[in-house]
């Protein structure tokens, strides 16, 4: 009896640990591109590339997402990034990474998650892959263009805490292009 009492809790621990745990094993990054100018094909210096996880907690409900981590870098001169990633996780629940790409006068691609470059009907055709490595056209565009397209939507947690200083002066520099006031840098 104490023995099928033991099984009956420990079966009950697994289920709990496998609800709030979304993911199993998986190394999460790293993650690397190379941004080029769409209509001239040379990479483009400067574009902030912005990861954002999350975590996920599994309810009768449907899932909740609350932000996790932030980290962000720009393209080098030859419009290469990397982003390291969170590294091996196991049973966790922080979700792979989410991306936004953005660099003053050109095309953004907005939050996205970053498998979703490769599975989003209108970006898979956009975007090629050497390997690993997402090669990713950028359009530059006229102020009309500009003007319509707006900037990105901020994930409100990582503001907040000030943790991506490189995009917030990026969007400031369009921000000022169209005369609206700038977002305060934390």
């Amino acid at each position: 009896m104490k023995r099928l009492c033991g099984v009956a809790i420990l079966s009950i621990l697994v289920v709990l640990a496998t609800l709030t745990c979304a993911y199993g094993i998986r190394y999460d990054g790293p993650y690397s591109g190379r941004v080029m100018d769409a209509d001239t094909g040379a990479p483009v210096e400067g574009v902030v590339v912005l990861g954002v996880w999350n975590t996920e907690q599994i309810t009768p409900g449907g899932a909740v997402h609350n932000f996790h981590d932030v980290r962000e870098t720009v393209t080098d001169k030859n419009g290469d990034f990397e982003i390291p990633g969170m590294g091996l996780k196991i049973l966790g629940n922080v979700t792979p990474m989410d991306v936004l790409i953005f660099k003053a006068g050109y095309e953004h691609i907005g939050m996205s998650s970053w498998a979703s470059l490769k599975s989003d009907l209108i970006l898979r055709k956009k975007i090629k892959w050497e390997g690993t490595k997402a090669i990713i056209p950028l359009k530059k565009l006229t102020m009309e263009e500009r003007r319509k397209q707006g900037t990105p939507s901020l994930p409100s947690e990582a503001y907040e805490k000030g943790n991506m200083p490189l995009l917030i002066k990026e969007i400031n520099k369009e921000e000022k292009g169209f005369g609206r006031p700038p977002y305060p840098e934390k």
